[in-house]
């Protein structure tokens, strides 16, 4: 049975974390990933954090039966500014060695855009780009040994520097360290086109098998390194035949039944957080997927 918990700011701000640990309880007790300034807006600025503070907003979620199961921080670790570059890793840093404060050894990030802004840019997936990126992770891997943490690292097609199941088996062949996991976005990392058949032609929705073979090539290359899913939902745009993926899970074409079947086979049990939900259903999707 999967184990159901929450993206905290799909929720909304709230004025302290006990406030979000309570709309969480309304639910029921779970599990979140938590990117605390961005749930909590009157939080401390990282750079201010210590193991006190954070040891209290975990201390706070625990009284609503609310864990961490990934601490959010996103950074953009090919960030054309060096200097910004380095602030963003500092950042990431924090998170590490605040790691057992939080209760949680995963500190989750994107692999970054060349956009400074954070969209997307042609240049992404230059060699440069990626040499840069590999350097950005092994000092945050280097940071992860230090506290005894985990760098979880998610995938995403076309817009970030790991865009494909082949760059992110270049990141695990060159990187052999238990200190890097990854994060499991199906509909992120499905191509921006849909998934092709055995034809190589995407279709409107694709069939079964196509769908088996994405999600059993990534799993094949994940294994043991997986940390979470992410579970949201997707539809190809009729108009453009693009991907629109940021819909609440059960609400678009990928086939979620079969993907816990799959889970289940290979006695993967990793947390799942639902992403884009609609919070006036999500404890009907958290339940529903619950029963898969």
């Amino acid at each position: 049975m999967p184990r159901i918990g929450y993206r905290a700011h799909d929720f909304g701000s709230f004025d302290s974390a006990s406030a979000l640990g309570e709309r969480i309880e309304s639910i029921r007790p779970s599990f979140i990933q938590l990117a605390l300034n961005k749930v909590i807006p009157s939080a401390r600025p990282w750079e201010d954090w210590d193991e006190e503070y954070i040891s209290g907003i975990a201390s706070d979620l625990m009284q609503h039966g609310v864990t961490v199961a990934i601490i959010g921080c996103y950074i953009n670790p090919i960030n054309p500014d060096k200097e910004a570059r380095k602030r963003e890793i500092q950042r990431f840093g924090k998170s590490l060695s605040l790691s057992s404060a939080f209760g949680c050894p995963y500190v989750g990030t994107e692999t970054g855009t060349a956009s400074p802004a954070g969209g997307y840019s042609i240049e992404t997936s230059s060699p440069e780009n990626l040499k840069i990126f590999y350097d950005s992770l092994s000092e945050m891997l280097d940071l992860a040994e230090k506290y005894d943490a985990y760098v979880a690292v998610e995938a995403v097609a076309r817009n970030h520097t790991i865009s494909s199941i082949e760059r992110m088996a270049g990141i695990l062949e060159k990187f052999h360290t238990k200190r890097l996991r990854t994060i499991f976005d199906p509909v992120n990392l499905l191509p921006y086109t849909g998934i092709p058949e055995k034809d190589g032609v995407p279709l409107k929705v694709p069939s079964e098998e196509a769908e088996r073979r994405f999600v059993c090539d990534v799993l094949d290359l994940y294994g043991d390194t997986l940390a979470a899913i992410h579970c949201k939902d997707y539809i190809l745009d009729p108009e453009t035949g693009t991907k629109i993926g940021d819909l609440p899970a059960l609400t678009g074409i990928f086939r979620w039944q079969n993907f816990a079947e799959e889970l289940r086979k290979r006695n993967i049990d990793v947390p799942w957080l639902l992403e884009n939900h609609n919070p006036k259903t999500v404890k009907e999707t958290a339940e529903t997927l619950e029963r898969f």
